[in-house]
């Protein structure tokens, strides 16, 4: 239940009302507009509202109908991020540019660029960088110090692009590295489909792939696992074994949704492996693959 008094609300929320209003112009044509551009995200939705505002990215301001105010919605925003009110939900669709039945938009800032390739080991080979704070009641069934990164040569799908960032943060990856071609993963879609994801996993993008991850092999302990379609491609099920030390690190590569991984990616990896699956069925879905290789991995560091 909403407990604030009214001088709370009127101390934070900001009313809006003429469509004129040239606060509202970040928000304007959604549907039409890409905001990559403008160094801006949207955030659709209260889930992925919140995890805006608990993720260390820039919140420039939000939009919001009065019913979606809370009191956890107030508490969470900074006091110099403004919230910007329209009476209903007829007036923000006509804002947005489409049917918009969640209620409440935040507007996030993107990055400059991303870390690179290297530093996605580094966070965990020996580097100055801080790794990300774990969730205690996951990490503490952990046997094995073993970590696992997701790497994405050339994903194309925002749905896709979504739904593996939505498994990487729900099962523990290190990263989501991005190749040159990747798809943009803070597009409203994919931030949407991720729930949020997108915010809570580190992203790394490489400018050359194949020669940087050539690199990361010979300077740290991981290994490049291609998910492939293959004779011999070992199935998943019997890949994680006490073959590999503690200090091994496992970046899982999955190729293209229509074509795989090329052979220069396939060259660069140090095994193979294949989701056991019916043969008159073609593929899995990308994000859902993802899915099945991180929990799998999960599922040997805490035997």
């Amino acid at each position: 239940m909403n407990t604030m008094n009214a001088s709370d609300l009127s101390n934070r929320l900001i009313a809006i009302d003429s469509l004129d209003d040239p606060r509202l112009q970040p928000f304007l044509n959604l549907r039409e507009r890409t905001l990559r551009g403008e160094s801006l995200f949207i955030a659709e939705g209260a889930l992925v509202v919140e995890r805006l505002l608990c993720s260390d990215y820039s919140v420039e301001s939000i939009l919001t109908i009065p019913s979606r105010i809370t009191d956890v919605l107030i508490s969470m925003t900074p006091e110099s991020t403004p919230i910007y009110c329209v009476p209903e939900r007829d007036i923000m669709n006509r804002i947005v540019g489409f049917d918009f039945h969640q209620g409440i938009l935040a507007i996030g800032r993107r990055p400059n660029s991303f870390p690179k390739v290297e530093d996605a080991f580094a966070r965990n080979y020996g580097s100055a960088l801080q790794r990300r704070v774990e969730d205690v009641r996951f990490a503490s069934t952990r046997t094995r110090a073993n970590r696992c990164w997701v790497v994405l040569p050339d994903a194309t799908k925002p749905d896709n692009l979504g739904l593996v960032f939505r498994c990487a943060a729900a099962l523990d990856a290190e990263g989501v590295i991005l190749g040159e071609t990747c798809c943009d993963p803070f597009s409203r879609r994919a931030l949407r489909v991720s729930m949020g994801g997108v915010l809570q996993v580190p992203i790394f993008q490489a400018e050359n792939l194949a020669k940087e991850l050539d690199s990361a092999k010979k300077r740290r302990p991981i290994v490049c696992v291609a998910t492939l379609l293959a004779p011999e491609s070992l199935p998943l099920t019997e890949f994680f074994n006490d073959r590999f030390d503690e200090e091994t690190g496992f970046v899982f590569l999955f190729g293209n949704e229509y074509y795989g991984l090329d052979q220069q990616m396939i060259n660069l990896c140090d095994h193979k492996v294949i989701i056991p699956m019916r043969n008159d069925v073609d593929s899995l879905n990308l994000g859902t693959s993802v899915g099945i290789c991180l929990y799998e991995f999960n599922r040997w560091v805490r035997s």
